[in-house]
Parts: structure tokens; C-alpha cells; sequence
């Protein structure tokens, strides 16, 4: 009960200065000015004597004055706005974004993985995995090969992430490589999202080297440094292929090391590239934000309504006492 008490608040505490106003108009107020006037009546005693009038003085009404003062407090307590504070509710908000920045240029189809599966079968199976694991984070997804396309939202639908990771395909978007073009949309996509007290985290995969990027990688790279997002990169691939399809190292471990991140190479198999995306969820821990609100119920009716119910109890008592008076 005491818990329930606490959390009743008045919205317009001020208003119970108006409990005073009758006392007031009581002692402040001019009084009527007394009557010097007298008027002789002879033949007042023998008047007295013939009606006979009740001794007994008449009842100074302090049931109408308790009634009234009651009522009164009542009516200046609905006037404060009493309300009552609900427990609060608390929810987690994720403040954490993350960017997957997945290459699906036309290499991303060599069956070159243990197992005899492609690249980017490999790649959608462990990227999975990671976006299985980070349920508190809000990610979204871009890809790139001859340019870049944001392909899924950062938000917190993990359902419908996992859905457009399965859409992938090497080559949908094309057979080169534009890497700074996918790290300037990232930035974009970031940007847009609004939240800027979330952490930024991008994470870029690619099985080659920029060739078809109108905004420089390193140029891209420090943009995104300037705008907060740490980039991490996984080289996935053949490291020891010539021409384009060699993975350019130095240059993500230059991306890597601007914007703050790390750097892997994951060999040609599912469980090293599984094992990447574990390092990186390991480091890379769950940051969330407790809110808490409470609603303000209102309870001016309570007391708005006794002293109306009081007031109708007190005229039909005063009513029903003038009639079998």
C-alpha cells in the first residue's frame, strides 16, 4: 500500500493553496457593520411569556460545516490532478549497427572450398551463423561486385536478413569488384539510419581485388573513419592466385587498420571461415540500452466524484430532515 502511495504525484500541486480561500473570504472579508438602532417594546416580556420560545440555542450546524470543509478538500484535490506513476516498463535498444559488405562478383562461383561447395555458399552459411548469434544488434547488408547495392536494411528483423542472405548469387551483380564503392554506400547507409548513438561496425569479405571502384578504397576508408564506422575485413580465397582474382591484402589490412578494425584471411575451407566470424563475434561485444517509462494514470474523477456523491447525500439529508421537521 505505502509502495502504491509513493507513487501518487499531483500534476498542479499549487492548486491546494486554494484550501485556504474559505478561511479567506471568512476573516478577511469586511463584516456587515452592526445595527446602533434600538426600537422600545413595552410589552415585550409579556410576548416572551405568550410563545413561550425553546430555551435551548439553535445548533451552530457543525455537521454543514464538516460536510462543507469535506467536500471542499475534495474538490481542490481533483483541481491538483492527482495521478498515479504505472511500474516502469523497461526494454534492451541495440546500440550496436552492423554492416556486412559481401562480395558476390563472379569468383564467388568457384568450387574451390572443401566440400565441393562454392565461395559464396560457404560465405552464406557462416554469415548465418554470425547474424544467428547476434540477436541484440541491428544489422543490415550491402553487396558489390561492378558496383555497390544496399540488399537488406540495418534493423533488428533477423528473419528477414537470413531470407535475403540465401537470395545471394555470384555475378547478380556483376564479375568485378568495386570494394570503395561498397565502403562509401556503407557509409551512407549509416548515416541514414539515423541512430548516432549507436557504435558503426562494418564488416567487408571479398575474394579479390578492387578493379571496377569509382570512389578509391583507401579514399573510402578514410571516409569512413571520419564518419565513425570501424571496418573489419576477411580475405576468403585462393591468396596465392595472380591478376585479378588475387585478393589484395595489403589494401584490406590498410582499410583495417584506418578505420580501427582488424584484419583475417580465412583459407579455402567452411570451418576457417567459420572460425573468422566466431574471432569476430567474440571481440565484438553486445552493447544495448535499458529504457524505461512509466505511464501517468490520471485520477481527478475519484475525488471529483465523492465530493459530487457527497454533496447529493448531504442536500437530500438536509431535505428529507426540513419535511418531517
Amino acid at each position: 500500500m505505502s509502495d502504491a502511495l509513493a507513487r501518487v504525484a499531483f500534476a498542479w500541486p499549487w492548486a491546494w493553496l486554494l484550501l485556504l480561500l474559505p478561511l479567506a473570504g471568512r476573516f478577511f472579508m469586511a463584516k456587515e457593520r452592526s445595527l446602533k438602532e434600538f426600537v422600545r417594546v413595552p410589552f415585550l416580556p409579556a410576548l416572551i411569556e405568550s410563545l413561550q420560545p425553546d430555551n435551548q440555542p439553535a445548533r451552530s450546524g457543525k455537521m454543514a460545516t464538516g460536510a462543507f470543509w469535506v467536500i471542499w478538500a475534495l474538490l481542490v484535490c481533483a483541481l491538483a490532478r492527482p495521478e498515479f506513476l504505472t511500474t516502469p516498463q523497461h526494454i534492451e535498444k541495440p546500440m550496436r549497427n552492423i554492416m556486412l559488405i559481401l562480395d558476390v562478383s563472379g569468383s564467388m562461383e568457384k568450387n574451390d572450398v572443401a566440400g565441393g561447395i562454392s565461395r559464396l555458399q560457404a560465405v552464406q552459411a557462416s554469415v548465418k551463423k554470425f547474424v544467428a548469434a547476434r540477436k541484440s544488434d541491428r544489422i543490415g547488408l550491402v553487396i558489390f561486385a561492378n558496383s555497390a547495392w544496399p540488399f537488406a536494411p540495418v534493423s533488428e528483423d533477423k528473419q528477414a536478413l537470413q531470407t535475403r542472405i540465401d537470395q545471394l548469387s555470384p555475378g547478380m551483380a556483376g564479375q568485378q569488384t568495386a570494394i570503395g564503392d561498397a565502403l562509401g554506400v556503407t557509409v551512407k547507409l549509416f548515416d541514414q539510419a539515423g541512430d548516432n548513438e549507436a557504435s558503426r561496425l562494418a564488416i567487408l569479405l571479398t575474394d579479390g581485388n578492387d578493379t571496377a571502384s569509382q570512389l578509391p578504397p583507401r579514399l573510402a576508408a578514410q571516409l569512413a573513419a571520419s564518419h565513425h564506422v570501424q571496418v573489419h575485413t576477411i580475405a576468403f580465397g585462393d591468396t596465392k592466385s595472380s591478376g585479378d582474382d588475387k585478393v589484395d591484402l595489403p589494401l584490406l589490412q590498410e582499410i583495417a587498420r584506418t578505420t580501427g578494425g582488424r584484419s583475417w584471411t580465412a583459407e579455402n575451407s567452411g570451418a576457417s571461415l567459420d572460425a573468422v566470424w566466431q574471432e569476430i563475434d567474440a571481440i565484438t561485444p553486445v552493447q544495448v540500452k535499458s529504457i524505461g517509462w512509466s505511464w501517468r494514470v490520471p485520477l481527478f474523477a475519484w475525488p471529483l466524484a465523492a465530493a459530487l456523491l457527497l454533496l447529493l447525500a448531504f442536500t437530500l439529508a438536509r431535505l428529507f430532515r426540513e419535511k418531517t421537521a
